[in-house]
C-alpha cells in the first residue's frame, strides 16, 4: 500500500477521482431517466453503460500508469480493449438488471456483484495489458472484493430503492455517485494491496518515458472529450425530460382534481390512491394502500361481472363500465370507471390504473325520471279506473250487504262475507290509485318529524314483537322541524317500517336514525330505516319501484310507489341501499324547515 501512495502523483490521483465522479454521475443521471422516456431508452442505456465504463477505465489507467512509466511498445492494446469491452458488458448486465421491470430488491445484490466483477476485470486485465504479471493474497483479496461489493450495494440501494420517490432523486444522485466513486477508488487501492506486481522486462530509459507520457496524455484527452460529450448529452436530455415531467405533473394535477384515480399492481393490490378516492370511499390512504378493491365491494354486482372485468384487463384490453361501490361508512356510490392495463415486454399487465367519475347523483336522477314515467302512467290509469270502477263496486257492496242480512245458510253467508272483504280490498287499491291521481291534495304545515316517526313505531310495536324484531330509535335532536303533510308522512313511514319488519320473518334488528345531513347543498333531515333481513337482489332492486311489483303474497305493489310519490311531492328524496344477505336501508331526505 505504501508503494502505491509513494509512486502516485497526488494531482493525477485527484484528476482520476474527478473524472471518475463525472463519468459516474453522467451514467447514473442517464440510468434514472430511462423509465421517463420511451423513445430514447436504448440511447440512454448505452450512454450510461459507456460513461460508467469510461469512469472505471480512467481510474485504472491513471493509477496503473503512475506505478511506472510504460513504453508504448510494451503496452498490449488488444488486451486493454478486451478489458474495456468485458467491463462494459458486466456494467450493462448490472444496470439492465435494475432498470428492467418489475423492480425487485433482490436484484440489487446481483447488480452489485457484476459491478464488483467489472472493477476487478478492469484492474487485472489493465495490469496485464502493461505486460506485468501479478499474484494475489487470497485473504486480502476476499476482504477487498467484499468491501467493494458492499459499497456498490449501498449506493444502488439509495438510488433505486422504492422508499425514495422521483422528486427526491435530485440529492440522491450526487450522494449515490460519490459512494460509487469511492467504491471504484477503494477498489483499485484495495486490489493493489492484495496483489504483487512483477515486470519481466527492464524498462527503457528516456525514450520509453517520452512515449509513455505521450500515451498518458492521449488517454486523458480522449477521456475528457468523451465525458464532455456525454455530460452535454445528459444535460440536454434532462432538460427535455424535465419539461415533459412538468407537463405530466400538470396533467396529473388536473386529473386528480376532476377524477377518482387509483393504481394497482398485477394482483390488484392498491399502490396509489388520490385524494378524491379517499374522499368518496371514506377510507384513509393508509387503509387503502396494500388492499385490493374487494374492500369496496357492495355486493350489488354478480361474480360474473367481475370475472368479465378481470378477463378483459388481464388480456391487455381497456375496460369501461359503471360500478356500484360501498364506502367505509356503509353508504353506496356509483362510479363510471375506465381501467387501463400497463403491459411489460411480454405484453402481460404489470400494473393497472383506474380512472373513475362519481355518477351517484346521475344514477339517482335516472331512477327518479324512470319512476316519474311509471307514476305518470299509473296516474293516468288511476284517473279513469277509479271513477269507472268505484260506482259499480259501490252497488256490488250494497247488494252483498243486503243479501247478508237475510241469509240463514252459514256457508252462503261466509261466501258473501268473502265477497265483501274482496270488495273492500279493491276499494283500498282504488284509494291508492286516487293518491297517485291527486298528488297536490296535501295539507302542508311545519311539524316535528321525530314525533311522527315515534307515533308510527308505537302503532307497529305489536307487529314487531310478534315477529321477534328488536327496534332501536335514535334522533340527533328532540325537535327536528320539516314542512309536511303529517298524515301522508305517517303513511310513508308505515309502509317502510312495516316492509322492514316483514322482511325479517325469523326476527332481527331494525334501527331508525334521524339526523341532519349537512354535506348537501341545503339543510336536510335524514331518516334512515335499516333492517337486518335477507336484502334485495340486484334484479329485484331495479323493479322495486314498479307499480304492482311485490314479493309479498298479500301485497298490491303500490305501497312503495305511493311513498316515493308523497316524498317527492314534499320536495324530498328516497333511495335504497341493499345487498343480498346484508339487509336493506331506506334513506329518506326531507328539506328542513327554516329556523325562526
Amino acid at each position: 500500500m505504501e508503494y502505491i501512495f509513494t509512486t502516485t502523483d497526488p494531482m493525477l490521483l485527484f484528476l482520476a477521482i474527478v473524472l471518475t465522479f463525472m463519468a459516474s454521475y453522467t451514467a447514473i443521471d442517464l440510468f434514472t431517466l430511462i423509465n421517463s422516456s420511451d423513445r430514447n431508452k436504448e440511447f440512454l442505456f448505452l450512454g450510461g453503460v459507456t460513461s460508467m465504463g469510461i469512469g472505471i477505465w480512467v481510474m485504472n489507467v491513471l493509477v496503473t500508469f503512475t506505478i511506472n512509466t510504460v513504453d508504448l511498445s510494451d503496452y498490449n492494446i488488444p488486451l486493454e480493449i478486451l478489458s474495456v469491452l468485458l467491463g462494459i458488458i458486466f456494467i450493462g448486465i448490472a444496470f439492465y438488471n435494475l432498470v428492467a421491470r418489475p423492480y425487485r430488491t433482490s436484484r440489487l445484490y446481483t447488480s452489485s456483484f457484476f459491478l464488483t466483477l467489472a472493477v476487478f476485470c478492469f484492474h487485472v486485465l489493465g495490469v496485464y495489458s502493461m505486460n506485468y504479471t501479478m499474484s494475489f493474497d487470497p485473504e486480502i483479496l476476499f476482504v477487498s472484493l467484499a468491501m467493494i461489493f458492499i459499497s456498490f450495494l449501498f449506493s444502488l440501494w439509495i438510488l433505486f430503492s422504492k422508499k425514495y420517490s422521483y422528486t427526491r432523486r435530485g440529492w440522491l444522485r450526487p450522494v449515490s455517485t460519490l459512494i460509487i466513486t469511492l467504491a471504484i477508488v477503494e477498489g483499485y487501492f484495495l486490489l493493489s494491496r492484495a496483489s504483487s506486481f512483477y515486470n519481466p522486462r527492464q524498462m527503457s530509459e528516456d525514450g520509453g518515458q517520452l512515449k509513455g507520457s505521450f500515451v498518458f496524455y492521449i488517454v486523458i484527452f480522449m477521456s475528457v472529450l468523451i465525458l464532455t460529450g456525454l455530460i452535454v448529452t445528459s444535460t440536454l436530455v434532462s432538460k427535455r425530460l424535465a419539461s415533459s415531467y412538468t407537463n405530466l405533473q400538470d396533467f396529473k394535477f388536473a386529473l386528480d382534481q376532476s377524477s377518482i384515480v387509483a393504481m394497482t399492481d398485477r394482483r390488484g393490490r392498491i399502490i396509489y390512491a388520490n385524494d378524491k378516492f379517499c374522499e368518496i370511499s371514506k377510507y384513509s390512504r393508509d387503509e387503502l394502500i396494500g388492499q385490493d378493491h374487494r374492500i369496496l365491494n357492495s355486493g350489488y354486482h354478480p361474480k360474473s361481472f367481475f370475472k368479465d372485468l378481470w378477463k378483459t384487463i388481464g388480456t391487455g384490453h381497456v375496460w369501461k363500465g359503471e360500478i356500484c361501490n360501498r364506502a367505509k361508512d356503509g353508504s353506496f356510490y356509483w362510479v363510471n370507471t375506465t381501467i387501463v392495463p400497463f403491459l411489460d415486454n411480454t405484453y402481460k399487465p404489470y400494473q393497472y390504473i383506474a380512472i373513475r367519475t362519481d355518477i351517484t347523483e346521475r344514477k339517482r336522477t335516472e331512477e327518479y325520471l324512470h319512476r316519474q314515467d311509471k307514476l305518470a302512467a299509473v296516474g293516468q290509469l288511476a284517473a279513469g279506473v277509479a271513477h269507472e270502477i268505484r260506482n259499480p263496486l259501490t252497488s256490488m257492496q250494497g247488494y252483498a250487504e243486503f243479501l247478508t242480512l237475510d241469509e240463514k245458510d252459514e256457508q252462503r253467508k261466509e261466501f258473501l262475507e268473502i265477497i265483501l272483504d274482496e270488495i273492500n280490498r279493491v276499494d283500498d287499491i282504488l284509494e291508492d290509485f286516487m293518491v297517485l291521481a291527486r298528488p297536490k291534495d296535501l295539507t302542508m304545515e311545519t311539524g316535528n318529524i321525530v314525533l311522527t316517526v315515534q307515533n308510527v313505531l308505537s302503532l307497529l310495536d305489536y307487529d314487531a314483537r310478534q315477529q321477534n324484531v328488536s327496534v332501536s330509535f335514535e334522533n340527533e335532536q328532540d325537535s327536528m322541524q320539516v314542512v309536511m303533510d303529517e298524515n301522508r308522512m305517517k303513511q310513508v313511514f308505515l309502509n317502510l317500517v312495516k316492509n322492514a319488519i316483514e322482511a325479517m320473518p325469523e326476527g332481527g334488528d331494525l334501527s331508525i336514525n334521524i339526523d341532519y345531513d349537512l354535506e348537501r347543498e341545503q339543510r336536510w333531515v335524514h331518516i334512515k330505516i335499516a333492517d337486518s333481513g335477507m336484502g334485495i337482489s340486484e334484479k329485484n332492486l331495479k323493479k322495486i319501484s314498479n307499480p304492482f311489483y311485490t314479493t309479498k303474497e298479500n301485497g298490491n305493489g303500490l305501497g312503495l310507489m305511493i311513498s316515493y310519490k308523497i316524498v317527492e311531492n314534499l320536495k324530498g328524496k328516497i333511495h335504497i341501499d341493499s345487498a343480498v344477505g346484508e339487509g336493506t336501508t331506506f334513506h329518506v331526505y326531507l328539506p328542513a324547515a327554516e329556523r325562526k
